[in-house]
C-alpha cells in the first residue's frame, strides 16, 4: 500500500514534474509546476522517488548516496538588473515559486526598467495575492502571497 502524498513531496503530473504545496479535501492536491499552482486529484499524480537508485560520485570516484534535499531557499529579495526581459521574468517566476514553497509571505523584486513587463506577468500568476511599488524605491515591487 502506498503512503498518501504529503506537503513537499515531488510528483509527476500530466503537465510535468512538481512539488505538493497543499493537501486539500477529497484527495485534491495543489501542486507547484514551473511557478504555477495547479490542482490535481491525487489519483492523477505519481510520486517521484527522489532517494531512488540515482547516486552521485565524489571526486575520488566513491559513490555517495544522495542526502536529504536542502529544499527551496527562503527568498526575500531578488535583483533582476542586467538580465533581458525574458531572463528576468523567468528568474522572477523561479523566485516566486521558491518563496511559495518556503511559505514566505512576501518577496521584494528589484526590477528597474522592466516594471511594466513584470507587473503584467504578476497579474497572471494565481498565487500572487497582490503587489505594489515600494514607497521608498520605485524600482522595487513588493509581491504578497
Amino acid at each position: 500500500m502506498k503512503r498518501p502524498l504529503a506537503l513537499g513531496d515531488a510528483v509527476q503530473t500530466a503537465l510535468g514534474k512538481g512539488v505538493v504545496r497543499e493537501v486539500r479535501n477529497n484527495g485534491r492536491l495543489l501542486v507547484a509546476i514551473e511557478g504555477r499552482g495547479v490542482v490535481f486529484d491525487s489519483a492523477d499524480v505519481t510520486p517521484i522517488d527522489v532517494t531512488g537508485p540515482a547516486r552521485k560520485r565524489a571526486r575520488g570516484g566513491t559513490p555517495i548516496a544522495p542526502g536529504p534535499s536542502p529544499g527551496p531557499r527562503l527568498v526575500r529579495e531578488i535583483d533582476l538588473h542586467g538580465l533581458t526581459v525574458d531572463e528576468a521574468l523567468a528568474r522572477a517566476e523561479r523566485a516566486i515559486n521558491d518563496a511559495l514553497l518556503a511559505d514566505a509571505s512576501e518577496l521584494r523584486v528589484i526590477h528597474g526598467r522592466i516594471r511594466a513587463a513584470l507587473h503584467r506577468r504578476l497579474r497572471d500568476i494565481p498565487a500572487v495575492r497582490s503587489f505594489r511599488i515600494d514607497a521608498r524605491n520605485p524600482g522595487v515591487t513588493v509581491v504578497t502571497f
